[in-house]
């Protein structure tokens, strides 16, 4: 448990340093450091569908289109996504129109591996475009990893009855409540650094955000967007846990200590993704 504790604390620092230092510099560093977690966890989706023995992806096609599309993301944004993505499912027909060693299921595989991670990735990228960037990003990042911390804190020490057994053992009804009050930390966390503090507000390539002049509305904005968010970061969760447990592995890869490789973090970000933009967008930041 002190291991896990201890990876999680660091990953979160490391990652909250990275991306606020490296966006004082160019948000283009930011994007840098993206793509090679697109990478990485392109790498090991298709590592992870290859231990099925039922699928082949196209592992080398995939890691160009998750380079590809990320750039194409960074340079030309939505249309650049969606251009990108259509160039390579195209690509990746071609190559099992001719080369025969591929099924059509690996077909279908290899497109997955597209929507699942790299196009959610490359809307990270989009956020980190955005003048609200690092608020964008922040949110992110703070709500599903304190769903998670306090889903794990809260089962491990409360038990009880199990969530979802025959896809991840461990989960609990308990922890899957306390997650949610860890999603509402976390955006109340966001509230605080920059509705009340605004701590950011004199670095670079961050612009001032408040969501609301009355403080208490943006409270309860805050805590309905944690309360929605956690059980869907949750399921993002589950959905990552049963990919893996149809594959028989245990973790995606070993890159942190306790915690598996990048798949195995980001599971729950991916879902988040969509969220905050959906959440933005409303609000017209």
């Amino acid at each position: 448990m002190l291991k896990r504790t201890l990876t999680a604390v660091g990953i979160l620092a490391i990652v909250f340093g990275f991306v606020l230092g490296l966006r004082q510099i160019h948000v283009a560093f930011v994007f840098g450091l993206i793509l090679v977690i697109s990478v990485i966890g392109t790498y090991e989706m298709c590592k992870c569908l290859k231990a099925t023995n039922e699928y082949n992806p196209m592992m080398i096609v995939n890691l160009i289109a998750s380079v590809a599309i990320s750039v194409f993301t960074y340079f030309f944004d939505y249309q650049g996504l969606v251009l990108s993505t259509l160039i390579f499912i195209i690509i990746m027909l071609s190559i099992f129109t001719f080369d025969h060693k591929y099924e059509l299921k690996d077909v279908f595989a290899s497109i997955f591996v597209l929507f699942y991670p790299i196009i959610p990735i490359a809307l990270f990228i989009h956020i980190n475009n955005l003048a609200v960037g690092l608020y964008a990003m922040l949110l992110t990042i703070f709500v599903p990893a304190m769903t998670d911390t306090m889903a794990y804190f809260t089962g491990f020490l409360i038990g009880g009855k199990k969530l979802c057994p025959t896809i991840s053992p461990k989960k609990t009804v308990a922890g899957a409540i306390g997650g949610v009050f860890g999603g509402i930390i976390g955006a109340l966390l966001i509230w605080l650094l920059f509705d009340v503090v605004g701590l950011f507000n004199s670095f670079n390539n961050v612009v001032a955000v408040s969501i609301h002049e009355t403080q208490w509305i943006a409270i309860l904005i805050y805590i309905a967007l944690g309360a929605i968010s956690a059980p869907i970061c949750e399921i993002g969760d589950l959905i990552a846990s049963w990919i893996k447990r149809k594959a028989g592995i245990k973790d995606y890869g070993n890159l942190f200590p306790g915690h598996g490789g990048v798949m195995d973090r980001i599971d729950s970000i991916i879902v988040m993704i969509p969220i905050t933009l959906i959440f933005i967008s409303i609000l017209g930041l």
